[in-house]
This record gives C-alpha cells, sequence and structure tokens, in this order.
C-alpha cells in the first residue's frame, strides 16, 4: 500500500475521531444547559414554590439531561430533588417517588467520597420514608466527608433537630458535640436559626453553658440564643 494511500486512510480515521469527540462535547453541552434549568428552577422554588407547568418544566430538563449522561452523578442528584419536590407539591406519587432510592445509590456510587449525596439521600430516608436508622447512617457518611459543608450542615441539623425525640442519648450527645464545633464558626448563623426554628434553644443553651462559657464570644452568642430560650414543645 503507497504511502499516499496510508495517508488518506490515516487521515479518514483523524477525523472520524474528532468528529465523535465533537459530538460528544456538544451532547455534554446541550445536558449541562438542561442541568442548569432544572438547577435554576431549584433555587428559585427556594421562595415560591413551583405551579404544575414549572415542575414539569424542570422535571423534563433534568430527564434530559440525565438521558444524555446517564454516568454523571450531579445530573442524577438533582433528579432525585427534582422528584422530590413534585412529591412534596402533590404533582408527583409516592409509586414514582420510590425510585429515587435508585438515584441516589446510582450517584453515590459513580462519586463515593461526595458528602452532598449522602446528606441528600439521608434527608430523603428521613423525610419521605422515615428510615430514621438508615437516615443518620447517611449523615454520619456525609458528616465524615464534608462535615462542614452549608449543604451538610443544613440537613444534619434539620433532620436531628426534626426527629429529636426519637434519637438516642448517644445520637443526641453527637448532635451536641457537632454544634460545640459549628456554633462560633462560619456555620454559626445557620446553627442559631436551626436551633430556634426547631425551638431546642433551652437544650442547646444548658449544654453550652457547661462547655464554652469560658470563650470571649459566649456572652455574644447567648444574648442571640438564649435570652428567650423555649422548651421544646
Amino acid at each position: 500500500m503507497s504511502a499516499l494511500l496510508w495517508r488518506r486512510l490515516w487521515l479518514c480515521g483523524l477525523a472520524v475521531s474528532v468528529a465523535a469527540l465533537m459530538g460528544l462535547a456538544v451532547q455534554a453541552g446541550v445536558a449541562s444547559l438542561h442541568y442548569f434549568q432544572a438547577a435554576f428552577a431549584l433555587e428559585r422554588w427556594q421562595q415560591d414554590k413551583p405551579d404544575a407547568a414549572q415542575y414539569q418544566h424542570a422535571a423534563a430538563a433534568i430527564a434530559a439531561a440525565a438521558e444524555l449522561q446517564p454516568g454523571n452523578p450531579h445530573y442524577l442528584l438533582m433528579r432525585a430533588k427534582i422528584n422530590e419536590w413534585g412529591w412534596h407539591t402533590g404533582y408527583l406519587n409516592t409509586d414514582a417517588l420510590a425510585k429515587n432510592e435508585s438515584l441516589y445509590l446510582q450517584a453515590i456510587a459513580l462519586r463515593p467520597d461526595w458528602p452532598v449525596a449522602y446528606a441528600d439521600y439521608g434527608y430523603y430516608l428521613g423525610f419521605t420514608q422515615f428510615r430514621l436508622t438508615e437516615a443518620w447512617t447517611q449523615m454520619q457518611l456525609a458528616l465524615r466527608y464534608g462535615a462542614y459543608l452549608p449543604q451538610v450542615h443544613q440537613k444534619f441539623l434539620s433532620l436531628s433537630f426534626q426527629y429529636w425525640q426519637y434519637l438516642s442519648a448517644g445520637q443526641k450527645a453527637e448532635v451536641f458535640r457537632y454544634l460545640q464545633r459549628t456554633v462560633f464558626g462560619e456555620l454559626g448563623g445557620q446553627t442559631i436559626r436551626l436551633v430556634t426554628q426547631f425551638q431546642l434553644q433551652r437544650q442547646v443553651c444548658i449544654y453550652l453553658s457547661r462547655r464554652v462559657a469560658e470563650r470571649t464570644e459566649w456572652p455574644q452568642l447567648q444574648s442571640r440564643l438564649c435570652s428567650e430560650a423555649k422548651p421544646a414543645s
């Protein structure tokens, strides 16, 4: 075979490879656009709940992204979150929501050191399935990999405070120790809001007063959190 023919074959092969790579890049770009449509919608829903059309549009967008790139853990996790919004707002039935578990497990398998995935999965297990033992296990994994991420912090404390009466003494002690580590740092404001939201000021203030009263920041925290502490209902 002549050198010219080899050259032409090599160029043809290169052209096919480049075309394939360009196709993958375009596919990834389209999937990303769909993902961000869903992500922006989810962000808006924190202030205003979606109507049926808004929910369906976001659900279709993230479904398209996941179909284009089924191996992307971010898309799987976003799909699970959109589904949960659909369930909470009545646009998705319980049978359809049950598929969320496989989405979480796939996302975690693809990225096993991702704390947000564990926190979201634990939140799902606790708040929609009432499987508290399993939810706590997932939250422990979330804390192991990212204890000081705001998303992990918020979901761990929300779950713990919502089901406070069901926690064991050891679990409550772990929550208290975590609060002691976070209440004076960057997560302090979020910690105070959550403690107040769930009306656990009395328990938290008693614990902290015995352990951090010598800190210079304690008087300020005490005035913000403990001046009108109320017992939990």
